[in-house]
């Protein structure tokens, strides 16, 4: 069943599998005109994740891995060996280097720029600079 998932995504014209590309189950890969899906070597994909280039080309860098439910839409760029946890969130023209760590429910919103080896926590929201190697929670709620 992987390799047919492997072969109908291959068959996109607008979509560029790397060698040894994993594509978990109900994974949507969808380019709008104009734009581009790349996936490195390597790069792995969990079940039921959504990845929707629009206006350029969304990028996941070689040996990172996406978790289940994850959604990637826009101009996405996501570096070499990047973790992106389960129903966490990237979109418009976010940029995660290298290393970088999103964890599950996060986000990362158009203008983010998570360092690379950074981590973004359970939760968080992130729509700017984020440093390289910074480890960054979600905001408490406030107690009114």
């Amino acid at each position: 069943a992987s390799r047919l998932r492997l072969l109908r995504a291959r068959l996109r014209p607008r979509v560029e599998l790397g060698a040894g590309v994993r594509l978990g189950r109900g994974v949507v890969l969808r380019a709008a005109p104009g734009a581009r899906i790349v996936l490195g070597d390597g790069a792995a994909v969990g079940d039921l994740a959504r990845i929707e280039g629009a206006g350029g080309q969304l990028t996941i860098g070689a040996e990172s891995a996406l978790g289940d439910h994850c959604s990637l839409a826009g101009a996405v760029t996501v570096g070499r060996e990047c973790v992106v946890g389960d129903w966490a969130r990237v979109e418009g023209s976010a940029v995660l280097e290298d290393r970088a760590r999103l964890a599950a429910h996060a986000v990362a919103l158009s203008g983010a720029r998570v360092g690379a080896g950074a981590v973004v926590g359970s939760y968080a929201v992130v729509d700017g600079p984020v440093a390289p190697r910074a480890v960054l929670g979600r905001a408490p709620r406030s107690s009114s």
